[in-house]
C-alpha cells in the first residue's frame, strides 16, 4: 500500500518540474509505456500470473505513479485552458456575476474581490471561472452580492524576480483565469445569509469599534474568521521576524491545535465515566469530536483551500485510527496527503501543504496527535521538533531564519491559544446574547493580543532576530538531513555524524572579481529599479512605485530579490527624479536596509523623514564620477546650467563601464533632455540602453537612438500598462535599427554579467532561470545579435 501512496503523490510532483506542460494523450501513452515495460520485465523474470504481477510492489508503483501523473496534467490543463482568450484583454466588456469571497480594502485602489460571472460576454469565459477584480465605488461590496459590472480584464501575468512572490502560480492553483478593474457596476441583488456574510459583519464590527488598536484587532479579526483585512505590513512582518505567522491566522498548525485542544479536553472528560470509556473508546470519540471542532473553526474562517487541506488531513488521521487495528503513522499521513492531492492536485504547488503536513506530521511525533493524552513535556517537545524540523523547509520556501522563534513560540503559543482565541470566541458568541458582554469580552481578547504584541515589537527589534538567508538547494537537503539525524533518537547508529553534512553550509559561494560587475533590472511592474554589483559594493538605481500607503515594490518585489541575491546593505541609492514609479519603494529600503549614500533629489514623499536618521544625501550633478573595485560609474545628467521645468527631463543618468562595455541609464528623461545631452556630450555610445521615461513616445528619439547606437535595448513595463508603453513608434525606431528590444513583463527580471573584457554577456530572463509550464516564455521583439546588421 504504501508503494502506491508514495508513487501517487510522486507522480503528481512531478508537475512542478514540467517546464511545458505535456498533452494528456502524450502523457498516457507514456504511463502506458512505463506499466508494460514493469510487466513484461515481471513476467519474464518471474513468470508470474496477471494477478501476483497487479499486487507486486513494482506494479502498484507503476500505478502509482501514472495515476498521479495523469491526475495532475489534467487538472493543470483544465486551469490552463480556462484562461482569459488574448481577444478578450483590454475590452470594455458588461458581466453579471457574483461576489464570491471577503472583498479586501486594497488602497488606493478600493477594494478587491474574486468575481465569479454569471451571464455576459460569454464568449470570454467557461462555466466556473473566477476573475480577481479591483473596484473603486461609494458602495461598500458585500460577500455573496450579485452585481452587473463594467470591466476590463487581462491574462495573469505578476512579476517575476528570484527570491519573490509567484503570482502566476497563485492565480493558477486558486482558479484564478483573469484578472481586471471594475469601472463602474450596478447591484442586482442583495446578499443572502452566508458565513461569508456573517464574517463580513465581525469584520466590520470588529476593526471599528477598536480603531486605536489596530493591530491587536486586526490580528484577533485574523484569529477569529481568517480575515488578514486588519492587519498592517508592518505587523505581518514583525509575527515574521519572530517566527509566529503560524498563529497570528487560521493555518494547518491552527487548526490542528484547535483540534488536539478539543479532543484532549473531550478524553478527559469521557475517561471520567467508566460506561462511556466501555462503550467506545475515548480516542475515538476525542478524535472524532476534536476535528468537527476543527470543521466548525474553519467554517468560520470561510473554509479556504489551505484549511480545507489540513481538515481533510486530519479527518483521514482521525478515520484511520478509528478503523480496527493499527496503522503506522507514515501511512496514514501518506494516505491523507493523497486524499489531499486527489481532492486538489493543483495544491502540489501550495507552500502551505508542504508546511501543513510537515507540522502535522511533528506534531504527532511529538506526541500531540488528536484525541491522545498529552502532557506538557510532551507539548514542549513537539514545539522543539517543529520548530527545528521545518527549519529547512522554511529556508527553502522563504529564506528567512528567526532565530528567536522557538522561545517566542514557547510564550506566544499558550498565549494565543489559551487566552486570545478563547476569550474571542467567547465574545463571539456572547455576542448574539448581549452585545455589551461580547464588546467587553473582545476588548480583552485585543488588550491581551495588544500585550503580546508590545512584547514582539522588542524581540523584533532585537539586532539579528530575523536573518534573511538564501541557501542553494542542494544545502538545504544537506541541512535537512542533519537536523532529521539530529532529532533521531541517540541509539540511532552514525547519529553522531550528523555534523557532516553541515559542511555544505561552509562551501564558498561564487562571487565577482575585480572590474566584474552584474546588472539586475528587477521587474518592479510599470517602473523601474536596477541593482549594480561589483566585487565589494551595491548599487540600487530607483525603487519602484508605491502601490498603497503601505504597500510598494521595495517591501513586496524589491526586498525579497535583495535578500536572495545576498545584499545586507547598499553603499549607494539613486532616486533619478520624484516620481512614484521610481521612488515610491525609497521608504522600505531605507527602513530594511543600511545605506551609506543617496543620490538624487529627497523624494517628497518621504518629507516627514526625521533629518537625524536620513543618511548622506547629494544631488545627482553631471560629471559627478566614481569607481568602485574596477568599474566606473558616471552620472551624465542633470547639467546646473540648463534648467528644464518638467520633473522628468531633470532625471538622474547613470553610465556604469565594466570590462570594456557600457550600460547607460536615462531613467525619465525625455526628448528636450536627451537632445540637450547630446549637445553637450561627444560621445554617448553604449552597449546596453534602458528606454528613457519606459519607452514613451516623447522619448528615445532618432538622434538619440543614433548616438547611443545599443547593442540591445530594455523597456521596463507593465503587463498592458495604461500608458501604453512602451510607444509603438519607439518600438518601430528600434527595430528599425535591428537591436534586439527585451521587455520586463515579458521577460521578468534581466539580468546581465560582464565578466570578461570584450566578451558580451548573454541576457538571463526571469522567467527562464526557474522554468514553469503556467509561465509565459519571453519573447523578442527584434532580430537576435547574430542577425543584426555589422
Amino acid at each position: 500500500m504504501s508503494s502506491l501512496l508514495f508513487s501517487f503523490v510522486y507522480g503528481v510532483f512531478l508537475l512542478r518540474l514540467w517546464a511545458q506542460l505535456p498533452s494528456f494523450m502524450l502523457c498516457l501513452a507514456y504511463c502506458a509505456v512505463i506499466l508494460g515495460g514493469i510487466f513484461l520485465a515481471q513476467l519474464l523474470r518471474q513468470r508470474r500470473s496477471f494477478k501476483d504481477f497487479a499486487l507486486s510492489w513494482p506494479a502498484l508503483a507503476g500505478i502509482g505513479l501514472s495515476a498521479g501523473m495523469l491526475w495532475s496534467v489534467f487538472a493543470a490543463t483544465q486551469a490552463m485552458t480556462q484562461q482569459l482568450p488574448s481577444a478578450c484583454e483590454g475590452e470594455r466588456l458588461n458581466v453579471m456575476g457574483r461576489i464570491a469571497s471577503l472583498p479586501r480594502p486594497a488602497q488606493p485602489i478600493g477594494e478587491r474581490f474574486v468575481f465569479q460571472p454569471i451571464s455576459g460576454a460569454e464568449s470570454c469565459w467557461q462555466s466556473g471561472v473566477n476573475w480577481q477584480l479591483s473596484w473603486r465605488g461609494d458602495i461598500l461590496l458585500k460577500p455573496d452580492e450579485v452585481w452587473r459590472f463594467q470591466l476590463r480584464l487581462k491574462r495573469p501575468n505578476g512579476v517575476v524576480n528570484p527570491g519573490g512572490f509567484d503570482g502566476e502560480l497563485w492565480w493558477h492553483q486558486s482558479g484564478i483565469s483573469a484578472t481586471g478593474w471594475a469601472s463602474s457596476g450596478e447591484r442586482i441583488a442583495a446578499a443572502e445569509t452566508t458565513l461569508d456574510g456573517l464574517r463580513w459583519r465581525i469584520r466590520q464590527h470588529l476593526l471599528a469599534s477598536f480603531p486605536d488598536q489596530p493591530d491587536a484587532a486586526g490580528t484577533v479579526l485574523a484569529l477569529l474568521t481568517g480575515d488578514r483585512a486588519g492587519m498592517s505590513i508592518e505587523a505581518w512582518d514583525r509575527y515574521a521576524r519572530t517566527g509566529i505567522t503560524h498563529l497570528v491566522a487560521i493555518s494547518g498548525v491552527h487548526i490542528t491545535m484547535v483540534a488536539w485542544l478539543v479532543a484532549w479536553f473531550v478524553r478527559r472528560c469521557w475517561l471520567r465515566s467508566p460506561k462511556l470509556a466501555l462503550w467506545q473508546p475515548a480516542v475515538r470519540v476525542s478524535g472524532v469530536i476534536g476535528w468537527l471542532a476543527a470543521c466548525g473553526y474553519g467554517a468560520l474562517a470561510g473554509m479556504e483551500v489551505p484549511t480545507q487541506r489540513t481538515l481533510l488531513m486530519l479527518g483521514m488521521i482521525v478515520w484511520l485510527r478509528c478503523l480496527p487495528g493499527e496503522m503506522r503513522a507514515t501511512q496514514s499521513l501518506l494516505l491523507a496527503l493523497t486524499a489531499v492531492l486527489l481532492l486538489d492536485p493543483l495544491a502540489i504547488h501550495s507552500a502551505g501543504l508542504w508546511l501543513s503536513f510537515a507540522a502535522v506530521a511533528l506534531l504527532m511525533a511529538g506526541g500531540m496527535a488528536p484525541g491522545e493524552e498529552v502532557s506538557w513535556r510532551a507539548g514542549f517537545r513537539a514545539q522543539w521538533l517543529a520548530t527545528w524540523g521545518l527549519l529547512p523547509l522554511t529556508l527553502a520556501l522563504f529564506s528567512r531564519l528567526a532565530w528567536l522563534s522557538l522561545p517566542i513560540n514557547i510564550i506566544a503559543i499558550p498565549w494565543v491559544t489559551f487566552t486570545v482565541v478563547p476569550v474571542a470566541m467567547a465574545g463571539l458568541l456572547a455576542h448574539s446574547v448581549s452585545e455589551p458582554l461580547g464588546h467587553a469580552l473582545w476588548a480583552l481578547a485585543i488588550g491581551s493580543m495588544a500585550m503580546l504584541d508590545e512584547l514582539l515589537k522588542w524581540a523584533a527589534a532585537l539586532p539579528g532576530a530575523a536573518i534573511d538567508w538564501h541557501l542553494p538547494g542542494a544545502t538545504v537537503w544537506a541541512l535537512g538531513l542533519s537536523i532529521a539525524l539530529l532529532l533521531m533518537p541517540r541509539a540511532l547508529p552514525g547519529r553522531q555524524l550528523a555534523w557532516l553534512p553541515l559542511l555544505a553550509l561552509c562551501w564558498p559561494q561564487p562571487s565577482l572579481s575585480e572590474g566584474q560587475l552584474r546588472l539586475s533590472i528587477i521587474d518592479v511592474g510599470q517602473g523601474l529599479s536596477v541593482h549594480a554589483e561589483t566585487a565589494k559594493h551595491q548599487l540600487l538605481f530607483d525603487t519602484g512605485a508605491a502601490f498603497s500607503d503601505d504597500a510598494g515594490a521595495g517591501q513586496r518585489i524589491i526586498l525579497p530579490y535583495l535578500r536572495w541575491a545576498q545584499v545586507r546593505s547598499l553603499d549607494a541609492l539613486v532616486f533619478s527624479h520624484d516620481d512614484n514609479d521610481h521612488t515610491g519603494g525609497g521608504g522600505a529600503i531605507l527602513r530594511t536596509l543600511p545605506v551609506a549614500q543617496v543620490w538624487g533629489e529627497w523624494p517628497s514623499h518621504l518629507a516627514q523623514w526625521p533629518l537625524a536618521e536620513r543618511p548622506p544625501q547629494q544631488g545627482c550633478r553631471s560629471g559627478q564620477r566614481w569607481q568602485w573595485d574596477g568599474v566606473e560609474f558616471e552620472f551624465m545628467w542633470p547639467d546646473p546650467a540648463f534648467l528644464l521645468k518638467r520633473d522628468n527631463e531633470r532625471s538622474c543618468v547613470l553610465r556604469i563601464r565594466a570590462q570594456g562595455f557600457t550600460v547607460l541609464i536615462p531613467a525619465d528623461l525625455e526628448a528636450q533632455g536627451e537632445l540637450t545631452l547630446l549637445a553637450m556630450q561627444s560621445d554617448l555610445r553604449a552597449d546596453l540602453l534602458l528606454l528613457g521615461h519606459h519607452g514613451s513616445k516623447t522619448s528615445s528619439t532618432e538622434s538619440w537612438l543614433d548616438a547611443v547606437a545599443p547593442r540591445e535595448v530594455i523597456a521596463t513595463v507593465g503587463y498592458r500598462n495604461r500608458f501604453h508603453h512602451p510607444h509603438s513608434t519607439v518600438q518601430q525606431r528600434v527595430m528599425a535599427r535591428g537591436i534586439p528590444l527585451y521587455r520586463s513583463d515579458d521577460s521578468g527580471l534581466l539580468r546581465y554579467e560582464f565578466l570578461q573584457v570584450g566578451r558580451w554577456p548573454r541576457v538571463q530572463h526571469g522567467r527562464l532561470l526557474d522554468k514553469h509550464y503556467w509561465r509565459a516564455k519571453p519573447r523578442l521583439l527584434s532580430p537576435q545579435p547574430s542577425e543584426m546588421p555589422p
